[in-house]
């Protein structure tokens, strides 16, 4: 599968988790629906097939059709790719099918579409492709996804999608650009299917031709760096490879290029790779979130604020959030904003999560990945890198209203660290809510973890490694109650305890599917960690108050909770 049809995978994984999160009421799932996700999710090959094409016989004239057709070649290019007669006949029953839909949608239109036959071409020559199957065929499909890319035609239906869903329709520029990087998606599958054939310099040509649009699309880069690489062009294969190795998703054997071509520049040595990507990453990306200091008005109050982050390193809408909230840490200090990010393994497997954080996200209610809560007030949405502005934007206010909104208890943190681990004593008074579903959570937070996952995201903030309490479940609190509640982390324990789980996931799959993760980051930090203590009403998630106690500050110079104005040891 390439990089852009996982994109398109998870961010219609994120789209649904936003849908299911919403607060209007739940309308009960149409049969056509029902049935289609039920297909689905059976595992073997032969009656998954037969259900969906019961999908196609029960409900042809909706959408669903379109879509069990496309699982069912999906199905049988993945699990049965021996049966080349029969995938043949898949995709050309597919196609045709596409052909009927642009002919009916042509009836309603001014023009003749070919929209649907055009993307329907372009996925068959991609699945086949990506898995080295009928390449003939794909060579033969691609040129029909490239032959309906029409600018005119192309535009016009874009004008005419957007007149009938009441919509602003985009400026012609924007448009025009639109199209080309679409066409640029289907000449790079093109470009791809002639690599694969052998054809290398017609190859080359369309690939390069796909990337002066879109270098932005890491399995062009990939392409070209390997042929770089077989041509002896040492500094290009460079210049194509580091971008594929840093988005997080390049193939294996464009990272082995890569790893080859370092080598060539450094004596047959890896050593220095994992800084001259650190520093490239941090050239090339860096966070379009511009910021300023934040200066607390008048009305600030004793809150210190606390941002919780559902996420996954293979969530590229994670990115735009993740990203976000980075330079809210640049815009607020830890007195003011406590960042945490639990880690889950959607809509891939993630190495850094854990039990507890997926115990977390359950409580949360979290369908989808990014989803975030402001001092337990829940929210979902992000994007891309570049998208991360809007999702800053979207949460800032509530960020600065809590700020000047009172806390609702007092918490007075002591935590330090001990020959095996951490020790926390977190003393809680001063509760104002009468709820019987009050919490305490001690959080043993990991500052940084350098990982580069399927997002592109290389370094991943403030990590949640583990819960304090019987089980990870916290400390129950009485209504307007006090107390002293006491964790301690066995660092040893806790790192063994996430390789367990990590090792089991890995061993069951994910979602059904076998998997191999590319890193197990299980392994713990000692000089890198932080507590957070949260007082929280653990049906609403509705936040009272937090504190924040940085471990890896030198002795002499704890930080100072805002709450509290007692020094952390």
């Amino acid at each position: 599968m390439t990089a852009r049809t996982l994109t398109a995978l998870y961010l219609s994984l994120a789209l649904s988790g936003l849908m299911a999160q919403t607060t209007t009421p739940a309308r009960e799932t149409p049969p056509e629906q029902k049935a289609y996700t039920a297909a689905t999710a059976i595992t073997d090959p032969e009656k998954k097939i037969a259900a969906l094409e019961k999908v196609k016989t029960d409900f042809a004239e909706t959408p669903y059709a379109s879509l069990a057709d496309s699982q069912i070649l999906s199905t049988l290019v993945t699990k049965l790719p021996q049966q080349t007669d029969r995938i043949r006949k898949a995709a050309k029953i597919s196609f045709a099918e596409a052909t009927v839909r642009d002919k009916a949608a042509s009836k309603n239109s001014t023009f003749a579409t070919s929209n649907s036959r055009g993307s329907t071409a372009n996925r068959i020559a991609d699945q086949f492709i990506s898995n080295d199957l009928l390449l003939k065929d794909a060579q033969s499909y691609a040129r029909k996804g490239v032959d309906a890319m029409v600018e005119n035609v192309w535009i016009a239906d874009q004008r005419e999608a957007y007149a009938k869903r009441k919509q602003k329709i985009p400026a012609q520029e924007d448009l025009v650009k639109r199209f080309q990087e679409a066409r640029a998606a289907r000449i790079a599958t093109l470009g791809r299917a002639e690599m694969k054939l052998g054809h290398t310099e017609p190859a080359r040509k369309l690939l390069e031709e796909s990337y002066a649009v879109t270098p932005s699309n890491i399995t062009v880069a990939a392409a070209l760096g390997e042929m770089a690489t077989k041509r002896g062009d040492d500094a290009k294969a460079m210049d194509y490879l580091l971008v594929a190795r840093l988005s997080g998703h390049a193939p294996d054997a464009a990272n082995l290029a890569f790893e080859a071509a370092y080598k060539k520049g450094h004596n047959g040595s890896l050593d220095g790779v994992e800084a001259m990507l650190d520093a490239e990453y941090h050239k090339r990306y860096p966070n379009p979130v511009h910021v300023t200091a934040y200066k607390p008005t008048e009305k600030r109050s004793d809150r210190l604020v606390l941002a919780e982050i559902f996420t996954g390193s293979g969530c590229p809408p994670c990115a735009g959030a993740d990203i976000a909230f980075d330079a809210a840490m640049e815009r607020y200090s830890r007195k003011d904003l406590a960042v945490v990010m639990y880690h889950v393994h959607i809509p891939r497997p993630d190495p850094m999560t854990t039990p507890e954080t997926t115990a977390r996200a359950k409580n949360y209610a979290v369908t989808g990945v990014p989803t975030f809560a402001i001092d337990g007030k829940k929210t979902v949405g992000g994007g891309s890198r570049d998208m991360a502005p809007g999702v800053f934007e979207r949460f800032q206010k509530d960020l600065e209203t809590d700020l000047e909104t009172a806390a609702e208890a007092a918490v007075k943190v002591d935590a330090s660290l001990t020959t095996s681990g951490v020790k926390v004593s977190a003393a809680v008074d001063g509760v104002k809510s009468e709820s019987k579903d009050l919490k305490v959570q001690i959080l043993l937070v990991e500052r940084e973890i350098r990982h580069l996952g399927e997002n592109g995201v290389r370094f991943h903030p403030m990590v949640v490694r583990a819960f304090g309490g019987e089980k990870g479940e916290g400390y129950v609190l009485a209504p307007k109650g006090s107390g002293t509640f006491e964790a301690v982390f066995d660092l040893a324990a806790v790192s063994q305890a996430i390789k367990a789980h990590l090792d089991d996931y890995e061993a069951k799959g994910h979602r059904g599917e076998p998997f191999k993760f590319t890193a197990k980051k299980y392994e713990i930090n000692r000089n890198d960690l932080a507590v957070v203590v949260i007082v929280q009403d653990d049906k609403t998630h509705h936040v009272l108050q937090s504190a924040y106690v940085d471990l890896g500050t030198p002795a002499g110079a704890h930080p100072t909770t805002e709450s509290t104005g007692v020094n952390q040891k």
